[in-house]
């Protein structure tokens, strides 16, 4: 009982914090980190920059929360299936894909960050270097599955298969940002897919 009459005020202070991330996630998309200020964030919001502070302690915070975000986000569009096997990953990769075209605000603020960040002084620097080695390794554990399984092309080693899809991707939306009418960022990666597995994707 006792926890009932606080399921209100917690509501309320979840769905204020969702209104900043996702006002976070715009601004700093649009202007970058440095450039993007608390101010223009409370704004969208209708609050007081003041009240962002309360729920986060300060801007560098806020950043790591709104990439944080972006990454629960991506696991769970990529619907991971526990009972899945090697021949499945491939089609994940489509779906994260896919998905991410419905969050092209997401993806510019990722895409953006990702290479402001590569100056060792940005508070996400840390962050996008921890997750790119992690993702390489966790592409590369992906491929080296497939190819037990028989599943890659003849001379495709696993490692490679990991960053050049790894790569092909963050390139591939870049291109996609700036004129998405002219590239198609699932079609480019399932093509490259084809390339390295013998998996069906059509």
């Amino acid at each position: 009982m006792p926890s009932s009459t606080k399921r209100g005020p917690y509501a309320k202070t979840a769905a204020r914090q969702r209104e900043i991330l996702d006002a976070a996630g715009d601004v700093f998309a649009t202007h970058g980190y440095r450039a993007g200020s608390l101010k223009e964030i409370a704004d969208r919001v209708g609050i007081d920059a003041s009240t962002i502070l309360h729920h986060f302690a300060n801007k560098s915070v806020l950043l790591q929360k709104v990439l944080e975000d972006r990454d629960t986000r991506s696991l769970t569009d990529a619907d991971p299936d526990r009972t899945a096997g090697p021949a499945d990953t491939p089609a994940a990769f489509l779906r994260l894909a896919r998905a991410n075209e419905k969050i092209p605000g997401i993806v510019e603020l990722y895409t953006l960050l990702a290479a402001e960040s590569a100056t060792p002084d940005h508070p996400s620097n840390e962050y996008f270097v921890l997750r790119y080695a992690r993702v390489r390794s966790e592409f590369a554990s992906a491929f080296r599955e497939m190819a037990d399984a028989g599943l890659l092309r003849p001379g495709v080693d696993p490692e490679f298969a990991a960053v050049s899809t790894l790569a092909l991707w963050d390139g591939v939306q870049v291109q996609w940002m700036h004129d998405p009418d002219a590239v198609d960022v699932t079609e480019t990666l399932r093509k490259h897919l084809e390339l390295l597995t013998t998996v069906d994707l059509s």
